[in-house]
């Protein structure tokens, strides 16, 4: 069932009470998953995610990740994870918008409002969201517009924490390297000894690069050479996918720093360590299964309200 603000989940409980009798009582109780307001992104929009949030922008816009100062190109420019530095003065885009994660609040908590469920703070162009301290600043004719487009990203629907969704019965199974899990049928399974990396080979960490399943034992490297823009990318589009990586070359991918939590998942038996850096469109994990001696990575991509990802998350198992 699926309300605004979550997905309820009714999980019921059987307690059993000491006594000759041997009785038992049932108790139920409710956990709710966070939800995607997937209307918040209008028509002919694209979403981009930063961590646990996201906003939606024209896809004729612009997107530029870790970089430091916008590029003046119209009509549109996103910066996610910006770098400081020095910017020297450059004409446009009519619409900027900057979003990173501050080592300072310098916003006082003051104009409160509730933008798709998240309390935001903040007036004038610049806002501070405090459950996930990120700032987000627009400018442009478009500014609010963009601002009514924050939401949480799909990222938090696959790594909340309570119960593990149903694998629907018309999945099938994928084994690979000691590792199986559940995929859509109809997804594709392609398997490959070429080391593809994580994302587009340009634009590492982003989002998938080939739809499916891709299982490689990435024993050889592949080479793209990567064309000079005529201008910055525009927003990639989040899509479904996993592709699992034997080895840990493709972690070494020109321009990204691959992070892991400290926190690990336990599932059936396996241990699930999610990366915090790159977290944009897709979710990386570093899976140790028993008796494999080095771990495998899993990428799984972040689109829609994340329960496909959630769903596939859930069912990694040993094979």
């Amino acid at each position: 069932m699926m309300r605004r603000l979550g997905i309820v989940v009714m999980v019921v409980v059987a307690l059993v009470f000491a006594g000759s009798t041997g009785s038992q009582a049932t108790v139920a109780t409710t956990r709710v998953l966070p939800a995607i307001d997937l209307s918040a992104t209008p028509t002919g929009w694209v979403p981009v995610a930063d961590g646990d949030v996201q906003i939606s922008v024209p896809a004729t816009w612009s997107v530029l990740y870790n970089e430091g100062c916008p590029t003046g190109s119209p009509p549109g420019e996103v910066l996610v994870n910006a770098v400081a530095e020095f910017c020297a003065p450059f004409r446009g885009p009519r619409n900027l918008v900057w979003l990173y994660l501050p080592a300072t609040l310098r916003i006082s908590y003051q104009h409160r409002r509730v933008i798709n469920g998240l309390s935001v703070y903040g007036d004038l162009g610049n806002y501070f969201v405090p459950s996930f301290r990120l700032q987000v600043s627009l400018s442009g004719p478009l500014a609010q517009r963009v601002l009514h487009t924050l939401s949480r990203s799909p990222r938090t629907v696959a790594l909340a924490s309570g119960p593990a969704p149903v694998v629907p019965s018309s999945w099938q199974t994928v084994t690979f390297q000691g590792l199986a899990f559940s995929a859509p049928a109809s997804w594709p399974v392609t398997r490959s000894s070429v080391n593809h990396g994580i994302g587009q080979p340009c634009s590492p960490g982003v989002t998938l690069w080939v739809a499916g399943v891709v299982l490689s034992t990435d024993v050889k490297n592949y080479f793209y050479l990567c064309p000079a823009p005529v201008r910055p990318p525009g927003p990639q589009i989040p899509q479904d996918g996993v592709q699992v990586d034997a080895g840990s070359q493709t972690l070494r991918q020109d321009g990204m720093t691959v992070k892991f939590s400290k926190h690990s998942l336990k599932l059936h038996g396996l241990t699930a360590c999610p990366a915090t850096s790159p977290a944009y469109s897709i979710l990386v994990l570093k899976v140790t299964v028993p008796g494999r001696l080095k771990p495998v990575y899993v990428s799984i991509g972040l689109a829609g309200n994340g329960m496909v990802a959630r769903t596939i998350l859930y069912s990694l198992r040993e094979a």
